[in-house]
């Protein structure tokens, strides 16, 4: 009997679950108002973008979210996509979409220059998103999300058309392609994988920064097309080569007996069984390649049975997240009517 990768479906069921229970309460409590992006890291990404180009934030984003943002991209730097592999939503439903496909025999895994090419859409995606969202400070990413789209009823934010393009594409993608959404089209996916190449992504807002500060007028126009830009053309040309995390997968070449169950398994398509260090951009530490190896101590993390350390770092950074979100708030909006002199006399009330 194989092994059960339980720090991960624990994650996955709960995540699923506390959104299903949401959902199903909304039918009974006409009072309950759930806020399904309460956690969302790439909102609070987009919120803190705008906030920083325009001093607006979405008016439904909060220092929590962006807080989550940030964990998310500490945790990229330092560990891995932890967020892809355990908790987002449309990762975990396009995982179990995509087991269907393999029982049916009708899923692929695409490879060389197709995989390569659809990559970018994810990029131009992100683009688009991130584009848009510092523009308005209204959420972009809102009008075609699958999965907003699905837990929000479809609301006023959602652009029916596009929504609808994109659960399709989510379903039937998983289906027919390994994790369709992930590889090719999620705006988080991509930025992950720009946050795995550390050096580009800072090295470019570094000079941005810069040259503001030295009195040049540049939009965020420039830097957001150069990151997007050099960030496709990096995984496309370093994508087994990202350097090794603080905490990665290693394989003992010597106990190994190359039965490539390890890369069968993985939800990625890794070729886990061909590295000593799993250095693929596209890794989430997930661990299922560590349950399914039939050798002891061969595959590993950091050289050491630790399974249990991804999960329990992703768990201490989500509460560092939330913590830090409870300690300062952003203003949604800041205006003020009056004279100088009524302003400054004036006072505030708060309820």
């Amino acid at each position: 009997m194989k092994k059960q990768n339980w720090y991960k479906l624990i994650y996955q069921f709960s995540i699923i679950g506390i959104l299903t229970f949401m959902g199903f309460r909304i039918l009974f409590d006409k009072a309950y108002a759930p806020d399904f992006e309460a956690y969302c890291p790439l909102g609070g990404l987009q919120a803190l973008g705008s906030y920083l180009t325009m001093d607006s934030l979405s008016c439904s984003m909060t220092s929590t979210q962006i807080m989550m943002g940030v964990a998310l991209f500490i945790g990229i730097v330092l560990f891995s996509r932890l967020f892809c592999g355990y908790i987002c939503p449309l990762g975990t439903i396009s995982e179990w979409i995509g087991k269907l496909g393999d029982r049916l025999k009708v899923r692929v895994t695409l490879k060389g220059f197709a995989d390569y090419l659809l990559r970018f859409l994810k990029y131009a995606l992100l683009f688009i998103t991130f584009y848009f969202t510092l523009k308005s400070s209204e959420l972009f990413c809102k009008k075609f999300d699958p999965y907003y789209a699905v837990a929000s009823g479809f609301n006023s934010d959602v652009v029916l058309l596009w929504a609808a393009i994109a659960i399709v594409a989510l379903v039937l993608g998983s289906l027919f392609l390994r994790l369709f959404w992930c590889r090719y089209l999620c705006p988080l996916g991509a930025l992950s994988s720009i946050f795995k190449f550390t050096w580009w992504f800072t090295g470019v807002m570094a000079l941005y920064v810069i040259l503001l500060l030295i009195g040049l007028d540049i939009s965020y126009l420039y830097p957001l097309i150069i990151i997007t830009a050099g960030g496709y053309i990096l995984e496309i040309t370093r994508m087994s080569r990202v350097r090794p995390d603080l905490v990665h997968i290693t394989r003992n070449t010597v106990t190994c007996i190359d039965c490539g169950l390890c890369s069968e398994k993985c939800p990625q398509g890794i070729e886990v069984a061909k590295m000593e260090k799993v250095t693929h951009t596209d890794c989430t530490l997930c661990g299922d390649c560590l349950y399914e190896c039939p050798e002891k101590d061969t595959l590993q993390i950091n050289k050491r049975n630790m399974k249990w350390l991804p999960a329990v770092v992703l768990g201490a950074l989500i509460l560092l997240g939330i913590l830090a979100g409870t300690l300062f708030e952003l203003p949604t909006i800041d205006q003020k009517w009056g004279t100088p002199e009524q302003i400054e006399n004036s006072g505030a009330f708060e309820m």
